[in-house]
């Protein structure tokens, strides 16, 4: 696949407007878990493999509290949504950035390495917050109408 083009950042959302923040954070932190330890690459070093669940927990109970609150539809709904996934894909790609450089750079050349290892990265970062902020935009307004329509009982 192309790195950084994903839709497991908007499932979690979803599980997490679904189901409730409680059940996001459980889903974000077993689908990342399930996703990095049992990678074909190799497990996630343990400092990565923290910031992954950390930045998943926060999508899973962000999609908990503020999908709801989403409109179905409408020019707000799909700014919001763009919003969403862009910050939260930007929240998540700062903790595994820092993370990464941890773990590559060692704490000795940590402080200073950072910006640089953020830098030669930001081609991938820029097309991750991009895509997901279009996922989100488009995708997020009609599952959410479908998921009023199916609490409505509108939906069999």
């Amino acid at each position: 696949g192309v790195p950084n083009v994903e839709l497991k950042t908007l499932t979690v959302f979803m599980a997490g407007a679904f189901c409730g923040a409680r059940l996001g954070c459980a889903v974000g932190a077993l689908s990342i878990l399930v996703h990095s330890l049992f990678n074909p690459l190799g497990p996630a070093p343990a400092p990565l493999l923290a910031a992954q669940v950390a930045g998943f927990v926060a999508i899973g109970a962000v999609g908990g509290i503020a999908g709801p609150r989403i409109g179905a539809s409408g020019g707000w709904s799909v700014a919001a949504c763009a919003a969403a996934g862009f910050g939260l894909t930007l929240l998540y790609d700062a903790l595994t950035t820092v993370a990464t450089a941890f773990v590559a750079l060692g704490a000795s050349r940590f402080v200073g390495g950072l910006g640089g290892f953020a830098v030669a990265g930001i081609g991938f970062t820029a097309l991750h917050e991009g895509v997901n902020a279009t996922v989100f935009a488009v995708t997020v307004p009609p599952l959410m109408k479908a998921m009023r329509a199916w609490q409505g009982g509108e939906v069999t």
